[in-house]
């Protein structure tokens, strides 16, 4: 059995449990593999590759939490999760919201208000849970995980730095080795190998593209062969206990042109005052109409929905720099600042980087690959 405290687990737990107790809800229930891995402080891969294994984690105010999952999981989670409380079913034999509703039943929830991630649950279990527990009132609480999530502990942001760090050193290493004739996925079998023997378990997306290939966003390593003049291009991320790197650097296979040279200097500006704003009290929108004014200046085609995104343990988290979002930047925040151009089928430019919010000025963290220059091959 584990001897770890909450306080000795990677997230913020802390403020996880206050924003509980302080919620509307009676209960809340972890169910996606980010959101129990995050509340649990334990990974359980069989959540992601047999998606009916749910594992549950509920939380009542002022209770401790209580785990349930999957019997085969059971000494594995008792090793590595800080909650005690262990509830186990057998796989085929007992539904998960069975055993779900009777903890609920447990805590005398049956008639209160239950918040569970209405995003990853799927229909026919909260059917399932509703017709067990009619009386219970049940409502999403995505977005109080995700409140929770925003402010990352020291150790999260540790993690991060050094998973964006190594990324980085992988994509440098990938476009130093590059030469003519070599295809893309042989860029990308270098670069899958430099991000895995950097510290990653896992390659989470591996997009590097040469030449017209650069102007989609997240097209698949292909055939195509690096010729004289190719532009290069990646967006590029591994799992680093189990946190996202997401770096995007561009390269030329020779000296960049003029008109290269024009675009890339004209993103790095917006690259950089984006950047600068990325401080206390300000906020995603805020970011995101200054980008807009910011390429509308630089003659830049901007169709996108986001400029950049905190991210974590999901490779989206909030706040993101979009219209939409106006939730104030706060210190102990992570976030990228994404800026780039493409034209579809012809060439693509992008600038990706970690940026840690503080009480004063911004802190780039991706700083392994100074990417102000496009990198020469």
């Amino acid at each position: 059995m584990s001897m770890k405290t909450m306080q000795q687990a990677v997230g913020n737990l802390p403020r996880l449990q206050n924003l509980i107790d302080a919620s509307e809800f009676d209960a809340v229930v972890a169910v996606s593999p980010e959101n129990v891995l995050y509340t649990g402080d334990a990974f359980i891969s069989t959540m992601v590759d047999i998606r009916d294994r749910l594992a549950l984690i509920i939380w009542a105010k002022e209770k401790n939490p209580i785990f349930v999952l999957c019997q085969v999981e059971e000494g594995y989670v008792r090793q590595e999760s800080w909650i005690q409380d262990i509830r186990t079913y057998k796989e085929f034999v007992t539904s998960p919201v069975d055993l779900l509703a009777e903890v609920l039943n447990e805590l005398g929830l049956d008639r209160g208000k239950g918040g569970i991630e209405m995003e990853y649950l799927g229909v026919h279990y909260h059917q399932a849970l509703m017709k067990m527990l009619p009386n219970l009132t049940l409502e999403a609480c995505d977005m109080l995980f995700a409140r929770a999530r925003m402010i990352k502990s020291p150790r999260e942001r540790e993690i991060m730095s050094e998973a964006f760090r190594g990324t980085e050193k992988a994509l440098m290493e990938t476009y130093a080795a590059t030469k003519v004739g070599d295809s893309e996925r042989e860029m990308a079998f270098r670069l899958c190998d430099g991000i895995m023997r950097s510290g990653a378990e896992k390659v989470a997306f591996c997009h590097i593209n040469s030449g017209p290939n650069t102007g989609f966003p997240h097209m698949d390593p292909s055939g195509n062969t690096v010729k004289p003049g190719d532009i290069l291009k990646a967006d590029t991320g591994g799992f680093y206990q189990r946190y996202y790197s997401n770096v995007g650097r561009t390269a030329k296979m020779g000296k960049p042109t003029d008109e290269d040279l024009s675009w890339w200097g004209r993103l790095r500006d917006i690259h950089h005052r984006i950047i600068d704003m990325v401080r206390p009290g300000n906020t995603g929108a805020q970011l995101f109409a200054e980008a807009t004014r910011l390429h509308d200046y630089h003659k830049i085609p901007f169709p996108y929905a986001h400029n950049g995104h905190g991210i974590g343990l999901f490779i989206h988290e909030h706040p993101l720099i979009s219209p939409h979002d106006n939730t104030p930047y706060e210190a102990g925040m992570m976030t990228t600042v994404e800026t780039r151009v493409r034209w579809v089928g012809q060439v693509g430019y992008h600038m990706e980087d970690l940026i840690e919010v503080t009480d004063g000025a911004p802190v780039l963290r991706s700083d392994y690959f100074d990417n102000e220059n496009i990198f020469v091959v």
